[in-house]
C-alpha cells in the first residue's frame, strides 16, 4: 500500500519507468493519494507498472480530519480537467454554496463546505478566524474550505482549485486551474503550474514538466485555440521537475521567484511616487488599470491603458483635485513623473454632471441620442444605402441546450433591464413599456438541419425590425441532429450598444446556470442618463466652436472606385469579411505600440486609413470612429443597457516624408483632441457642414469600430448554451 501526496507517487513512477523489470511495482495493490491535485496521467502510468493496483484519490482539509472524500480512478476521460473529489466518506458531508451560503445547482461552481464527524472545534487561540471559517447552517456545523468545486448530476463532486488561485489581471478574473488544464492537454506536457507574477504589471507565467523528447514549439498556438487571449501565459518555463516544499507539495512560492527572475519583473525595482501629486495620480492609475503598484517611471500605456481608460482618468483626476491635464499631454508624456509634472493640486471638483434617477416618470417618452436618431432614419429607403438596420447577430451551437431554461433566463433579464422593453413612437422618441408579454423562443425541429439552419441565418442576419414595434431583439433556435441546438440572437443597436450586449450575454449566462444568481445593481436607467448626464451648455458651446473652425478644411470621405453607384442600390445586402492576426503577431504589435506610447486601436485604425487612402481618389480622408461613450456618472453605469454610442470624425492626412510612426502618432493625436471636444457629436458636425455648403446632406459613411479596451469577453465568451460559431 502506498499513501502520499501525488508528487511523491509521480517520482516513484518516474524512477520505476527507468527499471528494466517488466513490472517493477507488481506487488503494489493500492495507491492512496491526497493533499494536492492528482495528475490525470498517474492512473495509466501506475497500471503500466502495477497492473493489479487500484488508484484512490482522497480530498479534504486539516480542519476536517485530513480526508473527507474518496474517488477510485478507473478511467480518465479526455475531457476531464482534473481527478474529481468523488463522494463523501462515511459520516462526512459536502456542500457547494454561493456567497450567501445557498446551495448551487449542478455544474455551477461555488465554495466547498465540509460537515460531519471530522469537523474540528476551531483554531486554538484564534477566535476570530474560528468564527470566520467554522459556521452553523441548518443546524449543522460546517467548515468553509475556501476551495472551489461543483457537483455533477450523478452526485460526483469536482474540485476546481483554491479560491485564492483565482487572480485578476487587466480586469479579468482568471482561474489558474483552467490554464493548467489546457496546458496538460498538450501531448508534450506531463504537468503544469500557472502563477501570477509581478506587482505593477501582473502577468501570467506557466511552468511545465514535459514528456521525454517533447517539442513545445507550438504550445502558444495550442493554447490560443483553447483559451481567450487574456488567459494566455506571457512566458512558459520548461523544468525537469517542480520544486517541492517540506510536505512534498509543489512549492508555488519558489516557482514564483523563478518566474520573476526569468521575466525580469520591473515592479520589484519600481521607484515609488515622490510628490503628493504623483501619489494621488499613482493611486488613480492603479485603480483604473487594475495594477497593485505604480512607479514613477511607469507609463500609462505600458501598464495597459487605452483611449477609453485615458478619458475616464481625466474625469477621476478632476474629481480628485488634479488640474491642468488633457489627453494630448498624457499622449506626449505617458510616464507618471512626466505627466504629473504638468499638474496642479487643488480642490476636488465634479468630473461630469451627476445622473439623477427619476423613477416617477420612467415610462414617459424621452428623446433619442444623435446616433439613435441616425439608426432610426437609416431604415428609410429615402437615404442612400437605406432600408437597413444597424444590428448585431450571433449564432451559438451546442448539445443538450435547455431552451426552456434559456427562455426563463431571458425573461428575467427583460424584467430587469428597461431597454429590453423599449420601442420608438412615430416621432422618433423612445419609451419604456412597464410590462411586456413573456418572450417565447421560436424553435424549429429539423432532422438534418442544413436547410433550416440556412433559413435561420438568412432571416435573422439581415433583419430590419420596425422600431415602433416591440420586441427589438429576436431569439430563435433550430433543434437538429438529435440533441444539437443552433440559437440565433439578433440585437438592434438602436437600443443596445456593444457593451450592453456583452452585459446581456454575461448576465444571461449567469441566470442560465443559476436562476437565482446575484446580479449587479441597476438603480438608474438609460432614460435618466440621456435626460440628466449630458454636458453643460458652456461645454457644448465651446466644442461647437472647436469643430466649426475645422469644417473648412475637413477632407471628404474616402473616394473609392466603386462598381455600382450607391445611390442606385435599391436593397443593400451587407456581408462580413474577416481576417485573423496570429497570437504571436498580436502580442508583438501590442508590445511595440506600448513602447511608443500608442494604443493598439490607433495602430489598427491608421492601417485601415492607409489602405483606404491608397485606393481613394485623393490621399487625405475623414473616417467616422465609434466611441463607447459612457460618462462615469453613477457606480452602476457600466451595468445599464442602452445605446451610449457616439461618433467622432478623424482625419487622415499623409504628408511627404512621413514614416509609419508619424502617421500613427498624428492619427492618435487627432483622436484624443476630438475626444476632448465630444460635447457635440459627429452627426452635429455633419449637419453643420451641410448647412454651410448648402447641400441637402453630408455623410462620412466609412466607419472604424474597435472593441479593444471595452471587453475581451466580446470575442472570447464561454457560454453555457453553446459555442459562438458565426456573427455579423
Amino acid at each position: 500500500v502506498w499513501q502520499t501526496v501525488p508528487t511523491l507517487l509521480d517520482m516513484l513512477l518516474t524512477a520505476a519507468e527507468q527499471s528494466p523489470s517488466p513490472a517493477p511495482l507488481g506487488g503494489l495493490r493500492l495507491a492512496l493519494l491526497g493533499g494536492d491535485w492528482v495528475g490525470l496521467d498517474l492512473r495509466d502510468r501506475l497500471i503500466a507498472l502495477a497492473p493489479d493496483a487500484r488508484l484512490i484519490a482522497l480530498g479534504g482539509t486539516t480542519e476536517t480530519a485530513i480526508h473527507s472524500s474518496v474517488f477510485e480512478v478507473r478511467e480518465v476521460p479526455p475531457h476531464w480537467r482534473s481527478i474529481p473529489y468523488g463522494v463523501p466518506l462515511r459520516n462526512q458531508m459536502f456542500r457547494v454554496v454561493d456567497g450567501r451560503g445557498r446551495d448551487r445547482p449542478d455544474w455551477v461552481p461555488g465554495e466547498l463546505w465540509i460537515g460531519g464527524a471530522g469537523v474540528a472545534l476551531g483554531y486554538r487561540g484564534d477566535p476570530e478566524r474560528t468564527a470566520e471559517r467554522f459556521v452553523t447552517s441548518g443546524g449543522v456545523r460546517w467548515y468553509r474550505t475556501g476551495d472551489l468545486g461543483r457537483y455533477w448530476p450523478d452526485g460526483t463532486l469536482e474540485f476546481l482549485g483554491r479560491a485564492d488561485f483565482q487572480v485578476k489581471i487587466r480586469g479579468h478574473r482568471i482561474e489558474l486551474g483552467e490554464i493548467e488544464a489546457a496546458l496538460t492537454a498538450h501531448p508534450g506536457v506531463r504537468d503544469a503550474v500557472v502563477i501570477a507574477v509581478g506587482q505593477a504589471t501582473r502577468k501570467l507565467a506557466a511552468a511545465v514538466v514535459t514528456e521525454p523528447g517533447a517539442d513545445l514549439s507550438g504550445v502558444e498556438e495550442f493554447l490560443s485555440e483553447r483559451l481567450p487571449s487574456y488567459m494566455l501565459p506571457d512566458r512558459v518555463l520548461v523544468l525537469e521537475a517542480f520544486p517541492l516544499n517540506h510536505n512534498g507539495k509543489i512549492d508555488r512560492a519558489a516557482l514564483r521567484r523563478l518566474a520573476e527572475a526569468e521575466t525580469g519583473d520591473p515592479a520589484r525595482r519600481a521607484e515609488p511616487p515622490a510628490t503628493p501629486v504623483e501619489r494621488v495620480l499613482a493611486g488613480l492609475w492603479a485603480e483604473l488599470l487594475g495594477v497593485e503598484v505604480v512607479g514613477r517611471d511607469d507609463g500609462f500605456f505600458a501598464l495597459g491603458g487605452d483611449s477609453l481608460l485615458a478619458t475616464r482618468l481625466l474625469g477621476r483626476m478632476r474629481a480628485a483635485g488634479l488640474h491642468g491635464a488633457d489627453l494630448r499631454a498624457l499622449f506626449a508624456t505617458p510616464k507618471l513623473k512626466d505627466f504629473a509634472a504638468g499638474l496642479t493640486q487643488g480642490d476636488p471638483g465634479e468630473a461630469v454632471r451627476s445622473i439623477v434617477a427619476d423613477p416617477e416618470h420612467r415610462y414617459e417618452p424621452f428623446p433619442p441620442t444623435d446616433v439613435q436618431r441616425a439608426y432610426w432614419m437609416g431604415r428609410s429607403a429615402e437615404f442612400t444605402l437605406g432600408s437597413v438596420g444597424s444590428h448585431w447577430y450571433w449564432e451559438f451551437d451546442g448539445a443538450g441546450v435547455d431552451l426552456d431554461r434559456l427562455e426563463q433566463a431571458w425573461n428575467t433579464l427583460v424584467r430587469r433591464h428597461e431597454m429590453l422593453r423599449a420601442h420608438f413612437d412615430a416621432d422618433g422618441n423612445q419609451r419604456i413599456m412597464p410590462e411586456v408579454p413573456p418572450t417565447r423562443i421560436r424553435v424549429t425541429e429539423s432532422a438534418d438541419g442544413d436547410e433550416c439552419l440556412a433559413e435561420l441565418r438568412e432571416r435573422l442576419a439581415h433583419r430590419v425590425p420596425d422600431p415602433t414595434r416591440w420586441p427589438l431583439v429576436a431569439i430563435e433556435a433550430v433543434r437538429y441532429g438529435g440533441d444539437r441546438v443552433r440559437i440565433g440572437f439578433s440585437f438592434d443597436y438602436i437600443v443596445l450598444d456593444a457593451l450592453s450586449i456583452v452585459t446581456v450575454f454575461a448576465e444571461l449566462s449567469a441566470l442560465y446556470r443559476d436562476p437565482l444568481a446575484e446580479l449587479p445593481s441597476v438603480e438608474v436607467s438609460f432614460r435618466d442618463y440621456v435626460l440628466t448626464a449630458g454636458p453643460d451648455e458652456r461645454a457644448v458651446a465651446a466644442d461647437q466652436a472647436y469643430w466649426s473652425e475645422r469644417l473648412a478644411d475637413l477632407p471628404p470621405a474616402p473616394q473609392l472606385p466603386l462598381r455600382v453607384d450607391p445611390d442606385q442600390v435599391i436593397r443593400p445586402h451587407f456581408v462580413r469579411r474577416e481576417t485573423r492576426i496570429s497570437p504571436d503577431a498580436w502580442r508583438t504589435l501590442r508590445s511595440r505600440a506600448r513602447e511608443h506610447g500608442l494604443t493598439p486601436a490607433s495602430v489598427l485604425a491608421t492601417a485601415f486609413a492607409e489602405v483606404l487612402s491608397a485606393w481613394s481618389a485623393r490621399p487625405d480622408l475623414t473616417l467616422n470612429l465609434t466611441l463607447f461613450d459612457r460618462r462615469e456618472v453613477h457606480p452602476d453605469i457600466d451595468h445599464i443597457l442602452g445605446d451610449f454610442t457616439s461618433l467622432l470624425l478623424v482625419t487622415h492626412r499623409p504628408q511627404a516624408g512621413d514614416g509609419w510612426l508619424d502617421l500613427v502618432r498624428r492619427f492618435q493625436e487627432q483622436v484624443w483632441s476630438g475626444m476632448e471636444h465630444n460635447a457635440v457629436s459627429a452627426i452635429w458636425v455633419l449637419r453643420e457642414l451641410a448647412r454651410r455648403t448648402g447641400r441637402p446632406a453630408v455623410s462620412m459613411p466609412v466607419v472604424f469600430t474597435s472593441a479593444l479596451g471595452i471587453s475581451d469577453d466580446l470575442t472570447n465568451m464561454s457560454l453555457p448554451f453553446g459555442e459562438q460559431i458565426w456573427g455579423i
